[in-house]
């Protein structure tokens, strides 16, 4: 009974657009969120654009001359991008005070299925791999270095997996026009579809988790196997929800039996001005369950996520998140507030801020410990059409494992590549 409920919403959310009317102007983006591999692949073509014009003609024209035919010709897209960060931290409670890692990525959409409109379906896939850079540990690593329990400056860069799929799943559209609905199966990467937003992407100014993913959540590894599906209810509502292996080990799809009693479900609402500005202009509530997992030892857990973000003309994007947890799951943090804003300064440069609190969970860390406290800044510097600087410093206050101290601080930057 317990799954019954979720299969029939999954059904109803991925049905809602059936009876509609023609789309005047089809997509194939499948309610496309920015950590997606769609949005990934729409957000660099988007980059290239803004830039000069001859950019597809001058600058790499084999290259994109041959992807353009690939799409017109086979429905077949892809991009490869790679993430390089450097951090180095103050007053650490180990050894280490510097980190390096990499993200690397070769991902893509292969439409088989109805290309050119709104209910296209096909392979969507990602190819991953993470590491530490130069002997360092990877940046993942500091958390515990500084004494931190709730708060993960470079959570994203760890060296746990290797080369894999961490998305390999068909991506369905369903529906036309304003009632438009998406399902994904298979090998999915959760941040995409649970509680995604604006800056939920490796991409943008951010890299401590308290902007990025909730720590009153506990995620299955990435790449884990799933569903989850999302549809517009009429031109401004829209639900969604999922289930996820939470049994899953990044990058090792191989690591263990999907069992339909250990998994990670969520549901969602949402609302949008429009179709057209629900990647920035969006509030959503979302509702998740993760079961006991006997093997690992860990507790089930739930908790409720909530997130706001809002385009100010062509300058501004301002955000709220706010999570809160029964501390189970091996969640790191029973609650959790962010807050923060983007501001274009030049062309597609970014200065972007943000202040959060965090309340580690004393069933994951054992006792109770002072709430954390975050203010990081960012400048995105898009030196090419291809290649962007980030300067980030992040300063915490009260590092719960790390009583000595008061105030740390920690500073990085972050070279990306995207083609």
């Amino acid at each position: 009974m317990k799954r019954a409920w979720l299969i029939c919403f999954l059904a109803h959310s991925c049905c809602v657009a059936a009876a509609t009317n023609p789309v005047v102007e089809s997509t194939e983006d499948g309610l496309a969120e920015a950590g997606g591999v769609k949005g990934e692949l729409k957000q660099a073509e988007e980059i290239v654009d803004a830039f000069r014009i001859d950019n597809r003609e001058v600058h790499l024209k084999a290259w994109y001359d041959w992807k353009r035919s690939l799409k017109q010709k086979y429905g077949f897209n892809f991009g490869v991008n790679a993430s390089l960060l450097y951090e180095n931290a103050s007053d650490v409670l180990r050894e280490e005070d510097s980190a390096a890692g990499g993200i690397y990525r070769l991902e893509g959409d292969w439409v088989l299925l109805n290309r050119g409109a709104s209910n296209a379906g096909g392979i969507i896939f990602r190819l991953e791999n993470r590491a530490s850079i130069g002997g360092r540990i990877p940046p993942a690593s500091l958390r515990g270095e500084m004494g931190l329990a709730a708060t993960d400056p470079g959570f994203a860069y760890s060296d746990n997996f290797g080369p894999d799929f961490t998305v390999l799943a068909w991506l369905q559209g369903l529906g036309k026009d304003r009632l438009r609905a998406a399902f994904a199966v298979g090998l999915l990467d959760f941040a995409a579809y649970l509680d995604a937003f604006y800056y939920q992407t490796l991409a943008r100014g951010f890299l401590n988790r308290s902007f990025l993913v909730s720590p009153t959540l506990s995620p299955p590894g990435v790449g884990a196997l799933g569903a989850s599906a999302r549809g517009m209810l009429n031109s401004n509502w829209w639900l969604g929800g999922g289930f996820y292996d939470a049994n899953a080990k990044s990058a090792d799809p191989g690591a263990g039996e999907f069992e339909w009693d250990e998994l990670l479900t969520h549901i969602e609402v949402g609302f949008t001005p429009s179709l057209a500005r629900r990647g920035t202009d969006r509030v959503q509530l979302t509702y998740w369950h993760k079961d006991e997992l006997p093997a690992k030892g860990a507790t089930s857990g739930s908790g409720w996520l909530l997130s706001w973000s809002w385009q100010v003309s062509d300058l501004y994007i301002p955000f709220i998140r706010a999570g809160y947890s029964d501390g189970g799951a091996d969640a790191l943090a029973r609650a959790s507030i962010a807050g923060g804003v983007s501001r274009r300064l030049n062309h597609q440069d970014w200065f972007t801020v943000g202040l959060a609190w965090n309340k580690p969970s004393t069933q994951t860390h054992g006792r109770s410990l002072r709430d954390e406290k975050v203010l990081e800044a960012s400048y995105l510097w898009q030196l090419t059409a291809n290649t962007s600087l980030l300067g980030d410093a992040q300063l915490i206050a009260d590092p719960a494992l790390n009583p000595k101290e008061r105030l740390v601080w920690l500073a990085g930057v972050r070279m990306r590549v995207a083609l």
